[in-house]
């Protein structure tokens, strides 16, 4: 059976697997042609028709693939491939992926993420840096002279209003499709070419331009010189030579502490007041929980226990005054139930613990002909479906990654550590040291040049006459006249003639007296 799966740089793989085994082989087989050798245990799979049913918004709650169970579970016709979309589904921080490869898809996932504003900043100036490095991440170098004026009205209005940029795309094609040719050729994501609006905008940064979102405050309007904002960051980045690579690396950590950053948000109502609406965001650090008007935050070290029935789920966590709390909830369906219940476990077993326990890994639930088996034969294989398909904990991927891409040889690159503001202030530094040093040495020789200029007599006016016959220019026409000798060779003076000396001398010995007698008057 084959298999299309969507990529996060717009592209489509296409793998054949055998629909009896079960989905990790597909993930490998598409990660192999990726050139991932490890680090497969941060991606998942995606039906592409979950996609479809959230309108495109694959950052909410995302139906994940069990890999360990049978691939066949997904295909509704075995005459056509399977549609899948790959995903990061465990975000981790930029300095724990090891290899390129992995980074990129990180990088490509985050900046659609941006620019669709599921991941969003708290202000313009932040927006302005993300602008910059995803100029830079995407090989855009700084130009000034492609630098273009500031927004319009209508330009600044798009982008403060309300419209979202999603609901600008075009209808998916994939609803219309019928044919495998069809499926086929519609199976990569939307890029960024299809988002734009029906004017193709006048220059690349209005293609990167990101908007904030304000949460609990007053939305402020874009600023009159944002694209201004943006170049300069941009330059910045160019002046310290910031590579690609290096740029992807530094919008990754950037975004770490965004909001949206990793988020998969499921919607309910609570069981003891059902009129009340409840928003989980699930994310890295733990769970943001909206009830009403009530906000907190909800970290993995503080749950205790999880557990769903049908489309109810309960929650057991210990709140700040270290009691227990139940928080019990109805959701739109017992897949939706499911699903929370499966990333809520997941990703604490994955971020917070040292390796996955046993109670997770053989966690699993029967269907009906399984059941009616079970009951005779116990250890029967028949119908088990796993609810979890986590492998191993952030800390055990990292670890493993590093010890295969050692014994394959494979050298591990290393991305610049320090931030761009601190290479920024750095090279400022630098240039203001050099640009010290240089103006040393050009008063250095403004001094050494008016001392060769300046009469060896009375060392205050400046040269002007040459004594004949040796030829010696060393005294000025007041010191000359009052000389029978040469000062310098003591040979005996027959002429006294007037000398020019080169107006680059007399300009330079000019400007240098002029400085000093303001220097004295400030004095």
């Amino acid at each position: 059976m084959w298999c299309l799966v969507n990529l996060p740089n717009g592209t489509t793989s296409g793998v054949q697997c055998d629909p009896k085994k079960n989905s990790q082989e597909c993930l490998e087989k598409v990660c192999n042609d990726l050139g991932i050798i490890c680090e497969t245990d941060y991606f998942g799979l995606i039906p592409v028709r979950d996609a479809e049913a959230a309108e495109g918004d694959e950052c909410s709650a995302k139906q994940w693939i069990n890999l360990r169970n049978p691939l066949s579970l997904h295909a509704n016709d075995r005459s056509h491939p399977i549609l899948l979309s790959l995903r990061v589904k465990f975000w981790v921080p930029a300095h724990l992926i090891l290899q390129d490869s992995v980074r990129r898809l990180f990088y490509m996932q985050a900046r659609q993420e941006l620019l669709d504003g599921h991941i969003s900043t708290s202000s313009w100036a932040t927006a302005a840096h993300l602008t910059a490095l995803l100029l830079q991440a995407d090989g855009y170098s700084y130009d000034p002279e492609k630098v273009p004026a500031n927004l319009n009205v209508m330009e600044r209005a798009s982008l403060t209003g309300t419209i979202d940029r999603r609901q600008l795309r075009r209808p998916s094609k994939r609803k219309c499709s019928e044919t495998d040719i069809k499926r086929a050729s519609i199976a990569s994501s939307v890029t960024l070419e299809d988002a734009t609006v029906e004017t193709k905008p006048k220059n690349i940064y209005q293609e990167y331009i990101i908007r904030p979102k304000f949460e609990d405050v007053e939305p402020e309007p874009i600023p009159d010189n944002f694209i201004q904002m943006v170049a300069k960051e941009h330059e910045t980045l160019f002046k310290i030579k910031m590579t690609a690579s290096s740029a992807q690396y530094w919008v990754l950590e950037e975004i770490s502490s965004l909001n949206g950053y990793g988020e998969e948000v499921f919607e309910g109502v609570t069981i003891s007041e059902p009129s009340v609406r409840c928003k989980i965001d699930v994310n890295p650090h733990g769970l943001k929980i909206s009830k009403g008007d009530e906000k907190f935050n909800v970290p993995f070290p503080a749950m205790k226990a999880a557990k769903a029935i049908k489309r109810s789920i309960r929650l057991t966590y210990m709140n700040e005054e270290h009691e227990e709390v139940n928080l019990e909830l109805k959701l739109p369906n017992h897949r939706t139930a499911a699903s929370l219940y499966r990333v809520v476990t997941e990703k604490q077993s994955f971020y917070c613990c040292e390796t996955v326990r046993p109670i997770v890994t053989t966690q699993f639930i029967r269907d009906f002909k399984g059941t009616i088996v079970s009951m005779f034969n116990e250890d029967t294989e028949l119908g088990k479906r796993y609810v979890f398909d986590i492998q191993r904990t952030c800390r055990e991927v990292y670890d493993n990654a590093r010890r295969t891409l050692h014994s394959r040889g494979i050298e591990i690159t290393k991305v610049q550590q320090e931030c761009p503001q601190v290479q920024a202030e750095k090279l400022d530094q630098q240039l203001s040291q050099e640009a010290a040093e240089s103006n040393k040495l050009e008063r250095l020789v403004e001094e050494r040049i008016l001392e060769a200029v300046t009469c060896i007599i009375c060392v205050d006016n400046q040269m002007e006459t040459m004594f004949l016959p040796c030829g010696h220019i060393a005294a000025c026409r007041q010191c000359a006249e009052q000389c029978d000798r040469c000062p310098l060779c003591r040979a005996n003076i027959e002429c006294v003639q007037k000398a020019f000396l080169p107006p680059v001398l007399r300009t330079r010995r000019q400007s240098s007296s002029a400085q000093a007698a303001v220097a004295v008057a400030v004095a």
